[in-house]
């Protein structure tokens, strides 16, 4: 018997000869590139050669974490790599999405099994047997590419998580250095105010100044002295998001040094069209592309016939039945073949369904292209922006302690009171602190900025390109998840 001959697409190739004719196995399309998906997003991009705001010259390179010379931040990043309640979802996620590939690919094999009966009954019945559906249309191959594409997406998830975490420690202990360098200004202004008061008080007990001049020194210690409360508590808080990020109990008891790290010389920008080829969020994204597009393919393929193989032995030993005229084993191959003709539109919806789900993917993409250009445009710009900050602020500074040096020298000689150089040294605190605020937010912008083109907080890594292939059990920093699932994924220190 002869098979009819069914639809099949001008790709198909692969010639399969089975005992009821001669089928063709399609070949699957492919998947769009990310250099096509990156030119529709931004058809722009491959003549853009420069950014918008001027980077330095060159390659970004990873090592980033290293750059900022503090050692004690170098400690608490591996420390929110390895126990950040975050990444050790995203980790799980990698473990998931590596069992479904698993599950999806195992259809392009074929599938054995045994059943029987046994006992004290008066038949005994054994049979081994296998099946196999022929995937002629590619649905379970494109079932299976759509798998691997969840996969690798999910490990270059996992990798972005990495890095988002790495930034978002560096970027909370640069805020609790900054709170405790400002609290610490305040305490000394509180100080200061403080001596005022004192000094105030005794002129308006000898009559040498009028008493509203003392309630005015009294309110601004007040003023001063809730502003260290609020201080106080911003440092606190500072320090339990740190200690978040740590997966520790956020108690608010972690130090910070006593000064903020100098800031590292500004990171070379790239290429604009190369930086979607960097950044491990674009090329999850890209992969979710390629998984849509093979999800509509095995939905198209799915409302074509499908054919399977069958195989099996059957032995069969009975007190009741006469096998006299068989043979036993019975052995038998057969096969078979299933044509959808009514179901009620569900496997038009489906098609339908997947057909969408890749446009959103497309339109997912770039979007998130758009914002990582944007991300970096803003990083770029920042840079100049508190750099310009930052000279203004370190003069002024410079500029209050000269004035405090000149005041302190009068007093020395007699020539004024004390007032003058403890107001010289308040407004020379405040300066200080607003120097600090500068400095910690141009940091942040910093990492912002090294996070946006894609640079890896390690000091010896490998392309995104590569660590977005790595097997689940080389993912550092998932103990959360290690310990819920015994001889999970492990710390490696060289793992990406």
């Amino acid at each position: 018997m002869i098979v009819p001959s069914l639809i099949l697409k001008k790709s198909c190739s692969v010639m399969l000869a089975i005992p009821f004719g001669l089928l063709s196995a399609c070949a699957l399309d492919t998947p769009p590139k990310s250099s096509d998906l990156a030119a529709q997003a931004v058809p722009s991009l491959d003549s853009q050669r420069h950014w918008a705001n001027s980077g330095v010259p060159g390659e970004p390179a990873g090592g980033w974490l290293a750059s900022f010379n503090d050692a004690q931040l170098n400690r608490l990043v591996r420390e929110a790599i390895d126990h950040n309640g975050d990444l050790a979802i995203a980790a799980i996620r990698v473990q998931q999405a590596e069992a479904l590939a698993t599950v999806l690919s195992s259809g392009l094999l074929p599938a054995a099994g045994a059943r029987g009966r046994l006992g004290e009954s008066e038949s005994q019945i054994v049979s081994v047997g296998a099946s196999w559906e022929l995937d002629l249309w590619g649905r379970i191959r494109a079932q299976s590419r759509a798998a691997q594409s969840e996969r690798a997406a999910t490990q270059a998830d996992y990798v972005w998580a990495q890095r988002i975490v790495a930034a978002a420690t560096a970027k909370a202990w640069f805020s609790l250095v900054k709170c405790t360098q400002l609290e610490s200004a305040l305490k000394q202004i509180v100080e200061v105010q403080a001596r005022l008061v004192e000094i105030e008080g005794h002129r308006v007990a000898t009559g040498a100044a009028p008493q509203t001049e003392l309630e005015e020194a009294r309110n601004a210690l007040r003023v001063n002295q809730d502003a260290l409360i609020k201080a106080t508590q911003a440092r606190v808080r500072a320090a339990q998001a740190l200690e978040l990020l740590l997966g520790r109990y956020p108690a608010g008891e972690v130090g910070a040094e006593p000064s903020l790290p100098a800031l590292p010389p500004e990171p070379p920008a790239g290429l604009p069209a190369n930086l979607v080829e960097r950044r491990p969020d674009l090329i999850a994204a890209s992969h979710r592309v390629a998984e849509a597009f093979d999800q509509r393919q095995s939905a198209q393929a799915a409302r074509l016939p499908s054919v399977s193989l069958d195989v099996a032995i059957t032995g069969i030993r009975s007190n009741v039945l006469s096998l006299m005229d068989s043979s036993s084993p019975v052995k038998g191959v057969s096969a078979s073949f299933l044509a959808p003709i009514f179901t009620g539109g569900k496997l038009k919806a489906q098609a339908d369904y997947y057909t969408e789900a890749q446009k959103a993917a497309i339109v997912a993409y770039d979007n998130s292209a758009l914002e990582a250009l944007s991300e970096v445009e803003a990083g770029l710009q920042s840079e100049a922006s508190y750099r310009a900050r930052v000279a203004e602020l370190q003069a002024r500074v410079e500029e209050c302690h000269t004035l405090l040096v000149r005041e302190e020298a009068r007093v020395s000689i007699g020539s004024t009171d004390e007032r003058g150089a403890l107001k010289s040294r308040q407004t020379l605190l405040l300066s200080e602190a607003d120097l600090v605020s500068a400095r910690a937010d141009q940091l942040n912008e910093r990492v912002d900025l090294l996070l946006a083109l894609g640079g890896d907080w390690r000091a010896a890594a490998k392309t995104t390109a590569q660590a977005a292939d790595l097997p689940v059990q080389a993912l550092p920093g998932a103990s959360l998840a290690a310990r819920s699932q015994k001889g999970g994924i492990h710390e490696s220190a060289a793992a990406q």
